[in-house]
């Protein structure tokens, strides 16, 4: 099984289309023998939130396929917000660069976004 984490620190739109693509091209290439984890933090919060975001069926659909999304904690009170404005079925993590180090740690491809 391969493990990719990917790193999203952007609030452009051109790179949330990339990466999505991307993304999906992995899911593709490795018919379902590849773990995706994308992490957002520093300005990705538009990405992660309900409210305005033209990419929020294409991240639901990224789920269906059991990519995983986790949200900086930090990222949401250094910008005032609560996990209540999310899209549906992102997790909630303390640090996201202390997951990046972990995970990489324990074997997973590090790709960043953008």
């Amino acid at each position: 099984m391969y493990k990719a984490i990917i790193q999203l620190t952007s609030d452009d739109r051109r790179v949330y289309r990339s990466m999505i693509r991307q993304v999906n091209n992995l899911l593709d290439y490795f018919s379902g023998d590849i773990q995706v984890r994308i992490v957002c933090h520093g300005a990705s919060l538009p990405f992660c939130m309900a409210e305005s975001n033209v990419f929020q069926s294409e991240i639901q659909a990224l789920l269906l396929r059991r990519v995983v999304v986790v949200v900086c904690h930090n990222m949401l009170v250094s910008n005032g917000k609560s996990e209540t404005g999310l899209i549906a079925g992102l997790e909630i993590i303390p640090s996201a660069i202390a997951d990046l180090v972990i995970k990489q740690q324990q074997g997973w491809s590090y790709v960043k976004a953008g």
